[in-house]
């Protein structure tokens, strides 16, 4: 059986910091475990943050962006206080605080893009067993599986799905099962552009038999298959339109034009089946599978209650944002306000910044995108300036700002943001980008 640790090209498993050495390998083995069992990659991950802290604590006081985010904290803490119900609010305060601490730790432990290219031949691993649980769980497999002995669960996965009919996995909740296949689908279209960029050097016929032959695109392509299905058995909307518009970047950006229309084809056909007027709606429908366009549309649950809308609890949210424009209301308040006024209860209202604005202000809420925007920013012009020293990377570089920008598009439609393993690799690709940023500035600046 393959090793797939083994499957990465040119891997020294070196840091340049040999005081980093040690939080770079439990960083690395953590992220290994951590989707599949977060409580075994949550201990390997905090380890990696505590040791990086320790050995370059004064470097990451340097770094003016870990500021901003220090200066944020003491406002979302008021904020929070300030709340519908503060307990609850402090509590999801967890999702922010903690994980600043972990963006300034990663963002000094990622200091080169080959590190960038290991993470991403990781991510897609654990990623396997995740997928193949899922399917076994439409033969009915489930149920919770705890640490002997304790009271923690190791995970948690509902036979036949959550909700019901739909792929959840052991991530919980079909919608979070999707964002966390997207990315992984934008990983392995990524790896895979970079082994062909890699390998196009060498354009002679044996050459191209070579790559198409290699274990990497073998292990690559299969995970790629899986994941498509996978993403399909989600009936996540958002994630079908995330994986579909990510393929049309990669082929634009690789300039495999033929591919990119096969894409738009299927694409506008299935959108077509969805919305085009009736005389064109019913022969596309007798081709497409109603699956598709019937989920699209919202037909396949006619009767849904208005309440369950993505509208109703947008406008809600901002008729919340309105009212208390300045503090917000809280985290986790959206819950009992929104069951208070429809009767039904619903966590969140699928919008990240609606979100974050009715629960903490838009101040909190434009210092917070503020800051995430200036690191995508200053990543988009390293991108289009790329060092040449870096240049077999670059398209590594390029998955991270696809992967973090399809997240974030996901998070506009749904919020999943916010469950742990997701959190994490979120923060995760941001501290990446800014990792290599800082890095090409001190390399260019001295």
């Amino acid at each position: 059986m393959i090793n797939p640790l083994t499957l990465i090209p040119g891997a020294t498993w070196k840091h340049s910091n040999p005081r980093l050495q040690s939080a770079w390998n439990f960083a690395r083995v953590g992220f290994v475990f951590f989707p599949l069992l977060p409580v075994v990659g949550v201990v390997l991950v905090l380890t990696a943050i505590v040791k990086t802290w320790k050995n370059s604590g004064r470097e990451i006081a340097q770094h003016r962006l870990n500021w901003g985010f220090a200066l944020l904290s003491p406002w979302l803490i008021l904020v929070s206080l300030l709340g519908l119900q503060p307990g609850d609010a402090l509590l999801g305060l967890a999702n922010f605080l903690l994980f600043f601490g972990f963006f300034a730790a990663f963002s000094t432990l990622i200091q080169s893009p080959a590190q960038l290219r290991q993470l991403a031949w990781i991510i897609p691993i654990p990623a396997v067993p995740i997928m193949l649980l899922g399917l076994f769980q439409f033969l009915g497999l489930g149920g919770s599986f705890p640490v002997p002995g304790t009271p923690i669960v190791i995970w948690d996965m509902a036979a036949h799905g959550n909700p019901l009919g739909r792929m959840s996995s052991v991530l919980g909740y079909a919608n979070s099962l999707a964002a966390y296949l997207q990315m992984v689908f934008i990983f392995t279209l990524g790896l895979f552009a970079d082994g062909y960029e890699r390998n196009r050097a060498d354009s002679s016929t044996e050459g191209k038999r070579q790559f198409w032959r290699s274990p990497q695109t073998w292990w690559l392509t299969s995970i790629l298959v899986i994941c498509v299905g996978c993403l399909i058995l989600t009936s996540s909307r958002s994630a079908w339109s995330g994986a579909l518009l990510s393929s049309l970047v990669f082929t634009i950006y690789q300039g495999w034009y033929w591919i990119v229309g096969i894409v738009t084809t299927i694409g506008t056909i299935i959108l077509s089946a969805a919305y085009a007027p009736p005389p064109l709606k019913a022969p596309l429908r007798s081709i497409v599978p109603r699956y598709f366009w019937a989920r699209i549309t919202d037909e396949m649950y006619p009767d849904r209650p208005d309440a369950l809308t993505r509208v109703s609890q947008w406008k809600f949210a901002w008729q919340l944002t309105q009212s208390r424009p300045i503090t917000g209301w809280g985290l986790q308040s959206f819950g009992p306000l929104y069951q208070e006024y429809t009767h039904i209860w619903l966590g969140y209202p699928h919008n990240l910044l609606l979100m974050l604005s009715s629960s903490l202000g838009i101040p909190a809420t434009i210092g917070l995108f503020g800051l995430v925007g200036w690191i995508l920013a200053q990543g988009t012009i390293l991108f289009l300036n790329f060092p040449l020293e870096w240049q077999s990377e670059r398209t590594i570089f390029f998955t991270y700002l696809v992967a973090f920008v399809g997240f974030m598009i996901f998070n506009i439609t749904d919020v999943s943001a916010l469950e742990l393993r997701l959190n994490t690799h979120a923060w995760l690709l941001l501290a990446s980008i800014c990792g290599v940023v800082y890095r090409a500035k001190s390399a260019r600046y001295g």
